[in-house]
């Protein structure tokens, strides 16, 4: 699955390109060029987070706060905006037992996201998300029940910390094809 299952579809009707992404298991290697995943620390006093201090000299201050995520309960979604964060990664730690999306894309020359270059992962409520400073990203969204999240960043207090990207051409998530 991954990158291979991506596929750009384009409406006949209209000429508007569309996007289907097929969603695949969260691992760090696969999530690797968009930031880190590590396990919630199980046996262990701590657990270090890579990339959570991957920010710009401006986000001087460090903000923590409680997150209620979308529960979506099943697929597909129909993703309509995505986010970025230019000063500073955004770490994501779930407090509940449930499956979440991770839906992701680099930015494309012109700083917008490539959508051809989308990919969703599914992670397991013992994953934790940091992405990566300026990598594009759709809202949480949870599966299987509501669920919050403890979110860390840093923040500038003076600059847009977040961008977003209304998206105007179709983009649906969806589970990967059953293999035969």
């Amino acid at each position: 699955m991954g990158k291979s299952d991506r596929r750009r579809d384009i409406n006949s009707m209209n000429d508007s390109p569309s996007y289907t992404v097929s969603l695949e298991p969260l691992s760090a290697a696969a999530f690797a060029p968009f930031g880190d995943v590590a396990s919630r620390p199980t046996g262990e006093r701590r657990r270090y987070l890579p990339t959570m201090q991957n920010r710009a000299d401006e986000a001087k201050s460090f903000s923590l706060w409680i997150s209620g995520a979308v529960t979506l309960g099943r697929l597909p979604l129909r993703a309509t905006m995505l986010e970025r964060h230019p000063y500073s990664a955004q770490t994501f730690v779930p407090l509940g037992s449930a499956r979440y999306l991770a839906v992701v894309c680099s930015a494309a020359p012109d700083g917008d996201p490539d959508l051809t270059m989308l990919r969703g992962f599914i992670a397991s409520p013992d994953q934790v998300v940091t992405y990566a400073r300026n990598v594009w990203h759709h809202p949480m969204t949870v599966l299987d029940a509501p669920m919050e999240f403890a979110v860390a960043m840093g923040v500038t207090g003076l600059h847009d910390d977040d961008v977003f990207f209304g998206l105007d051409v179709a983009v649906t998530i969806v589970m990967p094809p059953a293999r035969l």
